[in-house]
């Protein structure tokens, strides 16, 4: 980096301490494309290194009035680095809890299986105690959580009566 680079980040660096946004849109532009690289490169995803970048530009613009940066290359290139680290961490986390899942639905599933063939088996025995149009009525409203109304006048009952509200 050379001496009036660095001074134009010192000056850039107050302006945007100060609320200026010319100056952290001047910062954006001149340092942007760096850290894409840099999130691209460890990354293997234009997606998630343009969200890593947007990510530290967002932070730099909501922590301008407390930041102390003695050089702004190593600082940028410093908060890319760590969000890649916490990109990965989160996805290990994400990876385990969706093993962690994939295990218990393993486990309960069966049971659950077992439970829902007993209370179709206990429906179904149900069902059949009653007339056939009616068993057709029951088994198309509750199983097949058809409306009602449109169940009986498909079959040719009569509406069914209509709550006054």
């Amino acid at each position: 980096m050379t001496y009036m680079s660095e001074i134009n980040d010192i000056a850039l660096l107050k302006s945007l301490k100060d609320g200026d946004e010319a100056a952290f849109t001047e910062i954006y532009n001149q340092y942007w494309e760096r850290l894409y690289f840099m999130a691209h490169k460890r990354l293997q995803s234009a997606q998630d290194a343009e969200e890593i970048v947007q990510q530290v530009f967002l932070t730099l613009w909501h922590k301008r009035a407390s930041l102390s940066i003695q050089s702004l290359p190593f600082y940028l290139a410093a908060m890319v680095r760590y969000a890649v680290y916490r990109h990965f961490a989160n996805e290990q986390r994400d990876a385990e809890r969706t093993g962690k899942l994939k295990a218990v639905t393993a486990e309960t599933s069966p049971v659950f299986d077992v439970d829902n063939r007993q209370l179709l088996d206990i429906l179904n025995k149900f069902a059949n105690e009653l007339p056939a149009r009616h068993r057709v009525v029951f088994l198309q409203h509750k199983l097949l959580d058809r409306p009602l109304d449109e169940v009986a006048s498909e079959l040719g009952f009569l509406s069914v009566p209509q709550k006054a509200t």
